[in-house]
């Protein structure tokens, strides 16, 4: 019984979230008419002070702090007005403008704490899928980001190339200059392969010195073209910055997806062999390989 009740709550969520910003104020100032209607027709006895308060962190959420300020205030002067329309008697006219004072005041604190909890739902979203070092993505990022490429040549038989990255002898950097500049050079090389490849594709630091890249839509000489950059930038960093310690380099290892891999883990696993086999070819190189299982196409090259 409880597959239902969970679909039915994300399809909302989801269509709650897909609603344009500019759209949550009209629906804010919707339910503040709502509740207005519901409270004048039940009369000043029964109290409706909570059910302001919805409107109000509705529209803080999806739409933002200076929207639902503007909800907060007209929250505040609607209940204000319902009550006195609904038959609401005190013992001086100070008296109502004073309790929507005190409402709009409460009104205004919960937003704000709302909009910091949202500010710190987004920061802990953004964590959790960058590395913290060089801002890259991390391997959760890129594994889901993976998993959608895999799904989308399967589906639409577009190509994609996954590259595997290892600094070479990476660890004499530390031992001679410091892990601070080691650290240095690995935020330099992030923005290398950052500049060097498009927008759409996805770099990930995987730990250490190791990255990788997700290339979607990308064929051999596409891939070829953009590593290729990649290395060259890559390698003149790593010359100016460690250029006296012997065998610093980049080996990087790419694997041309032409049909699917069996899995997220068979795609990164065969990356990887194809970066140690560069290292074993000599280090500082690029192996580029293709993978397909149909027949008139070569498998690997």
């Amino acid at each position: 019984m409880s597959a239902p009740r969970y679909f039915w709550h994300d399809t909302a969520v989801q269509l709650v979230t897909h609603i344009p910003a500019w759209l949550n104020v009209p629906i804010g100032l919707l339910m503040v008419s709502i509740l207005a209607f519901v409270d004048y027709i039940t009369g000043s006895e029964i109290s409706f002070s909570v059910f302001y308060l919805m409107p109000v962190l509705y529209v803080t959420w999806f739409s933002g702090r200076p929207s639902g300020a503007l909800i907060a205030v007209i929250s505040a002067a609607t209940w204000g007005l319902v009550d006195v329309a609904a038959g609401a008697t005190y013992s001086s006219p100070i008296i109502p403008v004073w309790n929507s004072i005190v409402r709009l005041c409460f009104f205004l604190i919960s937003l704000w704490l709302l909009g910091q909890l949202h500010r710190t739902n987004a920061e802990v979203g953004i964590l959790a899928q960058t590395d913290s070092l060089t801002g890259l993505a991390n391997t959760r990022s890129l594994y889901e980001a993976l998993g959608h490429e895999i799904m989308r040549l399967n589906r639409y038989d577009r190509p994609f190339t996954l590259a595997y990255a290892d600094l070479d002898r990476f660890k004499s950097v530390n031992d001679a200059h410091g892990h601070a500049s080691g650290d240095e050079l690995l935020r330099r090389i992030a923005q290398a392969f950052k500049s060097a490849l498009r927008d759409s594709d996805i770099t990930a630091r995987l730990g250490g010195d190791e990255f990788a890249i997700l290339m979607p839509e990308t064929d051999r000489n596409a891939a070829a073209f953009a590593l290729t950059r990649a290395f060259e930038s890559i390698t003149a960093i790593v010359q100016s910055k460690a250029g006296s310690l012997p065998g610093i380099g980049i080996t990087i290892g790419a694997i041309v997806f032409l049909t699917p891999p069996e899995s997220i883990d068979a795609a990164v696993s065969a990356a990887d062999k194809a970066m140690y086999e560069g290292k074993r070819a000599g280090k500082n190189t690029i192996n580029l390989l293709t993978y397909s299982t149909k027949p008139d196409a070569q498998a690997t090259d």
